[in-house]
């Protein structure tokens, strides 16, 4: 029995009814109870710690699954989420109120936003923190090529560099080659350490497939 109930879910409630709803539905030898567990991607989330989510199926499963059944759970979000920064470079910036910030990325490599109305925050990677709001915007000519709206950049300016937290999950897996756009590598850092995993994509590799 595998169970699927929402994603970026914030609290722990809907996962205990889950357990007791399938409970209902006869006894299994194996119960996925899925995932869902929110990460924080704003200042305003809260979701559970993973101890007090684990907590809240234990205790729904002890009650009302077999003894003898195997429980899995598939955290997976909660887990990486916080792992993954994604870096652009400022390409322009129109003055106003608010000022649009434009990079050199967008939803091609982060698709959440357009898809999903995920929320992200940012900040310049070398003024961190501060500022006044700016809509921080894609390069594919898209009106929902957004990444993050109102969100407080301090003194941003072209070729900067503007760090946008918590994408270590589904943006990788959601990039797409949108308007011809290449893929970022991927860079994992350990203890000061730097090392290439996914080497930045080329035209040669967006025209591969292409047959002549």
């Amino acid at each position: 029995m595998h169970v699927h109930i929402g994603s970026q879910i914030l609290d722990t409630e809907p996962f205990a009814r889950a357990v007791e709803a399938v409970a209902g539905l006869g006894t299994f030898a194996v119960y996925d109870l899925g995932g869902g567990l929110g990460a924080r991607y704003t200042y305003e989330d809260h979701p559970p710690s993973v101890e007090e989510y684990l907590d809240a199926l234990v205790d729904a499963a002890r009650r009302v699954l077999p003894e003898d059944a195997h429980v899995i759970i598939e955290p997976g979000r909660s887990m990486v989420a916080e792992s993954g920064v994604t870096l652009y470079r400022v390409a322009t910036v129109k003055r106003g109120e608010p000022a649009f910030v434009a990079v050199d990325g967008g939803m091609a490599d982060n698709l959440e936003v357009a898809l999903y109305g995920q929320r992200f925050e940012a900040t310049v990677a070398t003024r961190v923190g501060g500022g006044d709001p700016c809509h921080l915007v894609g390069r594919h000519c898209e009106s929902g090529d957004t990444l993050s709206p109102d969100v407080p950049l301090r003194d941003p300016r072209p070729g900067d560099l503007i760090a946008v937290p918590v994408t270590g999950a589904y943006t990788y897996s959601l990039g797409n080659n949108y308007n011809g756009a290449l893929r970022p590598p991927v860079v994992f850092c350990q203890d000061g350490e730097a090392r290439a995993v996914v080497r930045r994509e080329t035209y040669g590799d967006l025209l591969r497939r292409d047959l002549r």
